[in-house]
């Protein structure tokens, strides 16, 4: 099986920053005014889709605008999603921060000009925080596992909150019709889980993971009646929020935002959780074995909202099912790079794949 090695998670598929700099700065000058350079050029431990680049504009007159462009991912490097809609983002960001507490970055621009940067891009005010690292796991050790526990106790409630605002925002009260599509009277569930039957057809590349079939053939007899339609974050995880004094300051991204019930924001913060446990233990290393359960996480959601989740173990398998596949297309990048063998087994590609095949057992 392929375990999480960092020395397997390098990203070779990234530019060079000595590349981008030039690049950004041309832009910068053209965008924000003739004498305007670019300064402290950097990018984030975090994420795998695409590429983001932390940077300061200095104007001629001394002022320091700290931004961050978020990079669609070039096509030609082996893009981990099908498509990767900017302007999507920038929208659930704005709609975010225009009608909830939960605190969706500052969009300054939305670059759809490819002849800058080679993909477009979107740039946002740049917010001081820490994340929960993913490389290594926060479950092996850092900021989380050295907290307190009332500390912990404060940063789930208070990122639990975030995605009970964002579900704030449904069809009922808001233009979804960006995220929605034709018929935004059809199942939102069975809408998202046709979707991810395309990314898997697509992701795979013509190979067979038994395991991700199983999976659907799980989920589509299982699959619970259709409850209330909300604004999906997506990707709601600790891992895309930043924290000052374990309370979320910004919520990041946003490219699998979607339409759905409620549960499927809840269960992935759950699953992917449970996911980094379970890394833990196989690396024999204690981890936050209390931390975050699905009945402290549903409880807490309750209490704020009112609303009790129903049938979490079906949308945690979903979780799952969508992250076999993402791992699956990242575990494939990594052989297109070199970075690994392909195992004989193609389940061996799902780095938890024990996990899953004990979820629908």
């Amino acid at each position: 099986m392929a375990d999480m090695d960092p020395a397997t998670l390098t990203t070779p598929w990234r530019r060079d920053p000595a590349e981008t700099l030039p690049a950004l700065s041309c832009w910068v000058e053209h965008t924000m005014g003739s004498g305007a350079r670019v300064e402290d050029l950097g990018e984030p431990g975090n994420g795998m889709s695409s590429e983001t680049v932390l940077f300061t504009v200095v104007t001629p007159d001394g002022n320091r605008d700290r931004l961050v462009a978020r990079l669609a991912p070039m096509p030609d490097v082996y893009p981990v999603f099908q498509t990767y809609d900017l302007d999507l983002q920038r929208r659930c960001m704005d709609l975010v921060r225009e009608r909830t507490t939960a605190p969706a970055p500052v969009c300054r621009y939305l670059e759809t000009d490819s002849k800058w940067l080679g993909t477009p891009f979107l740039v946002m005010e740049r917010v001081d925080g820490e994340a929960a690292p993913d490389v290594p796991p926060y479950v092996f050790g850092g900021w989380i596992m050295d907290a307190a526990p009332e500390q912990r106790d404060s940063l789930l409630t208070r990122s639990v909150d975030v995605i009970a605002q964002v579900h704030t925002i449904t069809p009922a009260n808001a233009d979804l019709s960006f995220i929605t599509g034709p018929d935004p009277a059809a199942s939102a569930m069975t809408a998202q889980l046709d979707g991810q039957r395309a990314y898997y057809e697509w992701a795979r590349e013509g190979v067979t993971y038994p395991l991700i079939e199983r999976t659907f053939d799980w989920l589509v007899p299982r699959q619970p009646a259709d409850r209330e339609t909300v604004l999906n974050w997506g990707d709601s995880r600790i891992g895309n929020m930043l924290y000052r004094d374990f309370e979320p300051v910004a919520v990041l991204d946003w490219e699998m935002a979607t339409v759905g019930p409620r549960e499927v924001d809840i269960a992935w913060m759950v699953f992917l959780h449970r996911f980094f446990q379970d890394l833990a233990v196989r690396f024999e290393m204690p981890g936050l074995p209390d931390f975050m359960t699905p009945e402290v996480v549903c409880a807490i959601y309750e209490d704020l909202t009112g609303y009790t989740p129903e049938n979490l173990h079906w949308y945690e398998v979903f979780g799952a099912l969508r992250f076999a596949i993402v791992s699956v297309r990242t575990s494939t990048r990594g052989m297109a790079y070199g970075q690994m063998e392909r195992p004989g087994d193609p389940d061996d590609l799902i780095m938890f794949r024990t996990l899953l095949d004990g979820m629908i057992a």
